[in-house]
């Protein structure tokens, strides 16, 4: 749970683990920060998310699972605290997020900081929906990448302030799982720890490998 701030005097309704039900006590689209730099967006969600998770979010500022087929170009943000359709709510476009979940079962996709890592949508709906998925940098495989979010190595990262309550962060496999876990019951993977600089996709297929775009 973030406790939010501004750049001078900001009234919020509450921290970033509150959801709100209509009328929206902010406006959609609203941004806040956090006293570690983290950076927020209120949007209104369209069906259930759930902690770890990732949302497309479109120009009225609503958020829905974010998945490798919707073919649309839209901004990206984390998911912070359970939600329903009925709800909106705060989501993280900026900074360390340290439990953003695979649809991987144990060990995810990466296991070591050997191999430079692509993130993207995942491929097909599942339970949850809207997990990460990693492909490696080298494959040539056209794909849908998120732009402005790469694997945070956690060997790296001195302060992880943003843990879950009931998590505790693994430096093992620094660019890999961790067992940091949201706090919540739909998450069936490993989680991975992320930076976000305002992430987006562009919802085309491109080459991953630099040299073939």
């Amino acid at each position: 749970m973030s406790q939010l701030i501004g750049p001078g005097p900001i009234g919020v309704a509450g921290p970033t683990s509150v959801v709100y039900a209509t009328p929206w006590p902010h406006k959609l689209g609203e941004v806040a920060r956090d006293v570690e730099g983290n950076e927020y967006l209120f949007v209104d969600f369209q069906i259930a998310v759930f902690p770890g998770v990732l949302v497309g979010i479109n120009d009225q500022n609503q958020a829905h699972p974010l998945l490798g087929t919707a073919g649309l170009p839209e901004r990206v943000g984390v998911v912070i605290t359970d939600a329903t359709s009925a709800q909106a709510g705060w989501v993280q476009v900026y900074g360390l997020h340290n439990a953003v979940q695979t649809g991987a079962a144990s060990g995810g996709f990466a296991s070591d900081q050997t191999v430079e890592y692509t993130l993207i949508p995942q491929g097909s709906v599942g339970t949850p929906s809207g997990t990460l998925a990693l492909i490696a940098s080298a494959t040539t495989i056209g794909q849908n990448p998120i732009f402005g979010m790469w694997l945070s190595l956690l060997t790296t990262v001195s302060d992880l302030t943003s843990v879950p309550a009931n998590s505790a962060v693994s430096t093992s496999n620094a660019s890999g799982p961790n067992s940091a876990q949201p706090a919540t019951t739909s998450h069936i993977g490993d989680t991975y720890a992320v930076f976000l600089n305002y992430p987006y996709v562009m919802g085309t297929l491109v080459p991953i490998d630099a040299s073939q775009s």
